[in-house]
């Protein structure tokens, strides 16, 4: 009976080897996945809507991209390596190293504790430590789905649609003759390092992307905004809300200075859409008589209000020599 399961595993294992070289297993998130990742992009987009900060709504593609990227997105035996797709960079285990391949139990998952990566957003991948494991890298989107593997220096965690398949797919794989794949396999493993340095590279280049972003955007201070004056209008060159006021849409008997922190009228309140940091502020608000407004705002309080002779919106601006500039466009548009 022996020689004849034996027989049997060969024939399998022949089989497997001839017909499947390089093997695919799919994933998918589990419910709580699903609703933590909703739950969070909900947030994060409500977030930056509710904000409408150019700086908020970069930051939240910024976390929900770099979420996903590093978020496990299949899995394959090829090339003599065990194969870990992510978007970020694949990580390749070369089969020579795995020791033991099984599907998790209850046991291996209990007192589970996770030291550094996500609990749930896209999935649960990072370095988590559990009771009988110990320290080990997840790499899983479904919990109820575990497969346990052992190298010869760390415990991996991974979790195939198909963990049956997947288990008895890396057995063989493992267990087949290793001298036609030693080449692969040393391949594999100068790939997986070279993979793996890839994403330690490209992960800390969005990190300093991300923090050279957050700096430049609070640190933004352009001073009053650049402009040019002429008897057509006003063309006002901001990066964020550039606009041209044409002279004949300009109440010019009602231009006046105000202060935008005590004017019972003119006071700023809220901003609706537009840019702000300590330093400067453009584009639509509402003022305290309940208007929407312009305004391009670097230190001053005093801004010019020009106000619109039909229907349109007032325009608050900053410039160096308040008086000078109304009186210049005064003349130029009378």
């Amino acid at each position: 009976m022996r020689d004849f399961w034996l027989l049997l595993y060969n024939r399998k294992k022949a089989k497997y080897m001839n017909t499947n070289p390089d093997s695919s297993f799919s994933v998918s998130f589990d419910s709580v996945t699903k609703f933590i990742s909703a739950g969070v992009c909900i947030l994060l987009i409500g977030a930056a809507i509710g904000t409408r900060s150019v700086l908020a709504a970069c930051l939240c593609v910024l976390v929900i991209g770099l979420g996903y990227a590093y978020s496990a997105t299949g899995y394959a035996i090829k090339g003599g390596a065990l194969v870990i797709r992510r978007l970020i960079g694949n990580i390749e285990i070369p089969l020579g190293d795995i020791r033991e391949v099984r599907a998790a139990e209850a046991e291996d998952l209990r007192g589970c504790i996770r030291l550094f990566g996500s609990g749930g957003f896209f999935g649960y991948y990072g370095l988590y430590r559990t009771s009988k494991l110990g320290k080990c890298s997840w790499y899983v989107t479904q919990r109820d789905h575990g497969v346990v593997v052992v190298t010869g220096d760390k415990t991996l965690v991974l979790s195939p649609d198909d963990v049956n398949g997947f288990v008895m797919a890396l057995r063989m794989a493992v267990s087949a003759p290793q001298a036609g794949l030693a080449g692969s396999v040393a391949g594999s493993a100068q790939a997986g390092r070279r993979t793996g340095r890839f994403a330690k590279i490209l992960a800390i280049a969005i990190g300093i992307l991300a923090l050279l972003l957050t700096a430049g955007a609070l640190l933004y201070s352009p001073g009053p905004p650049e402009y040019m004056l002429n008897t057509e209008g006003l063309a006002i060159h901001d990066r964020f809300y550039p606009v041209t006021l044409k002279a004949g849409e300009i109440d010019l008997a009602r231009i006046k200075t105000v202060n935008i922190k005590t004017d019972p009228d003119w006071r700023v309140t809220t901003r609706t859409n537009g840019f702000a940091n300590f330093h400067y502020a453009s584009g639509w608000y509402k003022a305290a008589n309940g208007q929407k407004v312009r305004m391009y705002h670097a230190d001053s309080r005093i801004l010019v209000l020009l106000p619109p002779r039909g229907e349109g919106a007032p325009v608050l601006i900053e410039v160096n020599q308040p008086d000078a500039f109304i009186r210049e466009l005064r003349q130029l548009w009378q």
